[in-house]
């Protein structure tokens, strides 16, 4: 069995989801055969960078601006049509790497490839079952497609959406979650993996992933809340950003934790009590695995303000405001209101969403 995934370089959730299927396939079932390519490169230099650097120009330098343009475009309209035609008329770019590697079953992340393999399916260019796998916590109209055969998608809320909102019946559309890591969903001793990371053993713990914050913001929320939970320690994550990490140094307490970029990010998860970050799809499934309730700070108008709205009215989230520190204390140190928060993200969590997604495939070879 060949199974060709199309990932994409619009952040590194795509890249990350489309490795957990990847990895979890070939250790189960060493007779298949995955293949991850990029699918937006495939399109070429141009229109890859204009993707990949628009996203990110927008979402940071004009994220009110890119909000719009995420709403215009969540229903049939002049915005949506253009974006469409734009991304259909580059389909012909995936048939070199199809037709060389025969895949049984594609599998999409990225709503724009989606688009892509939709409309070459339409056409008749490709008979392959294709699976389009959301990598957010709420649907938007630039991932529905004719030609698609199944979607993967994060929770139950979202199938009853494709029904009312996009019109796709609920037996296409499967509440798997979004593809993790299995290190993520491993059951731990808190202690002793604090113990083996030098951090105290039996103190509350509070995880900073602090890579994608601006560097005055995350400066600041850091100070404030260090200064307000005075009974907890913390892991300051930044990343391969180092100019940040270079700022903290100056910043932090004898009760912190500073690391730049590390292999092991589900050992900091599983041992912390709390984690900050910004609400992006895979670090949000990543935490919900681990058991590990989120303080959010900031969510890009978009996607990211859809997946804040979904964890904290799930209530596997709250939204940090102007007095992070008296927030993140108080949470801290109300251990049932953090106790139920955990609980909800165990309840949230789908299991493994590689090998559900396994399963799909198999089903669909069968028929």
């Amino acid at each position: 069995m060949k199974i060709l995934v199309f990932s994409a370089s619009t952040g590194g959730g795509h890249k990350r989801a489309a490795a957990a299927i990847k990895e979890y396939i070939e250790q189960n079932r060493p007779d298949c055969e995955v293949k991850i390519t990029d699918g937006l490169a495939l399109t070429g230099k141009f229109y890859n960078k204009f993707i990949c650097g628009g996203y990110t120009f927008l979402a940071k330098k004009a994220p009110k601006f890119y909000g719009h343009i995420y709403k215009g475009s969540d229903k049939k309209s002049t915005l949506n049509d253009i974006c469409n035609g734009a991304n259909k008329s580059k389909g012909k770019h995936l048939l070199p790497v199809i037709e060389e590697f025969k895949p049984d079953v594609i599998i999409s992340c990225h709503a724009f490839v989606t688009t892509m393999l939709g409309d070459l399916k339409v056409k008749g260019a490709i008979k392959t079952p294709v699976i389009a796998l959301i990598t957010d916590f709420a649907p938007h109209y630039t991932y529905i497609a004719d030609g698609i055969d199944h979607y993967v998608v994060s929770s139950d809320k979202i199938v009853a959406l494709f029904k009312q909102k996009y019109n796709i019946s609920p037996s296409r559309v499967h509440a798997f979650g979004i593809p993790t890591f299995d290190k993520f969903a491993q059951k731990v001793d808190k202690d002793a993996l604090r113990e083996s990371l030098g951090l105290r053993k039996e103190t509350k713990t509070i995880l900073f992933m602090a890579g994608s914050f601006g560097v005055t913001d995350v400066l600041d929320i850091y100070r404030d809340i260090a200064d307000k939970a005075t009974n907890s320690q913390f892991i300051v994550i930044t990343g391969n950003n180092q100019k940040l990490y270079e700022k903290f140094k100056g910043y932090v307490n004898n009760r912190t934790k500073l690391l730049m970029f590390v292999d092991n990010v589900e050992d900091y998860m599983h041992c912390s009590d709390l984690i900050i970050t910004k609400p992006g799809g895979l670090t949000v499934s990543e935490s919900i695995q681990c058991g590990l309730p989120m303080a959010i700070y900031s969510a890009f108008p978009g996607q990211e303000k859809d997946n804040a709205d979904y964890l904290v009215e799930s209530g596997l989230a709250i939204m940090l405001g102007k007095n992070p520190g008296e927030t993140v204390s108080a949470l801290i140190n109300y251990d049932s209101k953090l106790n139920q928060m955990t609980e909800n993200c165990k309840k949230a969590c789908k299991g493994n969403s590689s090998e559900q997604i396994l399963g799909l495939v198999e089903e669909i070879l069968k028929k």
